[in-house]
């Protein structure tokens, strides 16, 4: 049997444990240490085992992740992201659909502070379902709007998906962020004309919030927005003016978030242990995943099927259609599993392909994160609406997946505005290493 076969039958194999419920992590983790036995020997794997998770779990840059994850919880914890809601409703309540633009406006205000799309769809159900549902917003609508706006959390920086990324491409995480901010407005507009153009169409799904705020009401409440404004300032305009490195601003980000909570008394020591905890059961997991990863890698490697398969990919013609046709592949891998886990397994697959392609990895990499945020909110497993549903109980899968379809139309146009105008992408990275 060639090698080549081999990679193949192992990749395969892998996805039929994922399918079949075995952790993404430990599926990729045996069948890479059984495949580099068979191919290279039993000294071989158990040394793989041995080096490869200690050196990747030591790598430097890779502390930005549980110091990003552990300010999100902080924040989310200390009720904070309940006053980002109470903001944008005052500025949205009265515009048609405005309960649901200003969920989307919270999450992209909390996707600032998380991180993760996950976490911002757990954190807004119990705070903007409610609120919708005394409305009389549609269920599915109101499940809908969550879902999708949860994945802002995914793309608007600190986002741990880039961290991952960066760490199995090389490419720099500051730029990164930076690319991640033009499309994360360009997310929140496409679904603001999503929720408009809907409500315009049937206004019984949406009926008007009878609310009053006066100009002087709204321009006060914007002091609630500090918090997360200070903790996005400070994150992104260090790494920005090269001030401090991403592992340096997680850190500065994760020490300000407690001093801010404490300081306004809305963290307490539970709060701050149960913060701690959850963080670091998410790095944990991640950590996993990564070392599963890099010891399917180096099996991925002597088989050889990275670089057939860059091979094949090349002879497709344009890099364009090179890229369109690994942006599709990811689509229905949102089925079972997460952004994190989708980068891992893909990636190191089509590195080759991407270089020898001179494809921009920057680019790429906010493409690819979003075709995997649309995934986490398709059927007939979308990740983000099933915590929406398993939180809210009140409403079925099948009609919260009736209310993620606008959304997923709009992100149809959002992936190709992003594809056809790569500035929107680059722009601020490129003016970042020019400063």
């Amino acid at each position: 049997m060639s090698p080549l076969l081999i990679g193949f039958l192992g990749f395969m194999l892998v996805l039929i444990l994922m399918a079949l419920g075995m952790p993404i992590a430990f599926s990729m983790l045996a069948v890479g240490f059984l495949g580099i036995y068979h191919l290279a020997g039993l000294d071989v794997g158990l040394e793989s085992l041995a080096r490869i998770p200690f050196y990747w779990t030591t790598v430097y840059i890779f502390m930005c992740c549980p110091l990003f994850i552990l300010m999100g919880f902080v924040y989310a914890r200390s009720g904070l992201a309940r006053e980002l809601y109470a903001v944008a409703y005052k500025w949205l309540g009265r515009a048609p659909g405005g309960l649901a633009l200003a969920t989307v406006a919270s999450c992209g205000m909390f996707a600032a502070v998380s991180g993760t799309s996950t976490a911002g769809a757990a954190a807004m159900s119990p705070i903007v379902y409610p609120e919708m549902k005394r409305y009389n917003y549609d269920k599915g609508l109101a499940a809908g709007t969550i879902a999708a706006g949860g994945t802002l959390g995914g793309m608007i920086p600190p986002s741990v998906g880039f961290i991952v990324f960066a760490l199995l491409t090389e490419a720099s995480i500051g730029q990164l962020f930076m690319g991640g901010i033009i499309p994360g407005i360009v997310e929140i507009l496409f679904y603001f004309g999503a929720i408009v153009i809907l409500v315009k169409i049937k206004p019984h799904l949406a009926p008007q919030a009878q609310i009053t705020v006066s100009w002087k009401e709204k321009i006060i409440c914007l002091k609630d927005v500090w918090p997360a404004l200070t903790l996005f300032l400070i994150v992104l305009g260090g790494i920005y003016t090269g001030l401090f490195t991403p592992v340096e601003a997680s850190a500065i980000g994760a020490a300000v978030a407690i001093l801010i909570t404490v300081a306004m008394r809305r963290l307490s020591l539970r709060n701050l242990v149960l913060s701690v905890l959850d963080s670091s059961r998410v790095t944990v997991m991640i950590f996993m995943l990564v070392m599963g990863a890099m010891v399917f890698n180096v099996f991925l490697a002597l088989s050889q099927l990275p670089q057939a398969l860059s091979e094949i990919l090349g002879g497709v013609g344009s890099p364009g259609a090179v890229v369109a046709i690994i942006l599709l592949m990811y689509l229905p891998m949102g089925a079972f599993m997460d952004t994190t886990g989708m980068y891992i397994l893909t990636i190191p697959l089509y590195l080759p392909t991407l270089i020898a392609n001179d494809i921009n990895l920057i680019w790429f990499g906010i493409l690819a994160l979003r075709c995997m945020e649309i995934a986490l909110i398709s059927p007939p497993i979308g990740m983000n609406v099933f915590i929406v549903t398993g939180i809210v109980k009140d409403i079925s899968v099948e009609k919260a997946f009736r209310g993620i379809v606008p959304f997923l139309i709009a992100d149809l146009f959002i992936l190709a505005t992003l594809a056809l105008f790569p500035q929107l992408t680059l722009f601020l990275p490129e003016l970042m290493r020019k400063f």
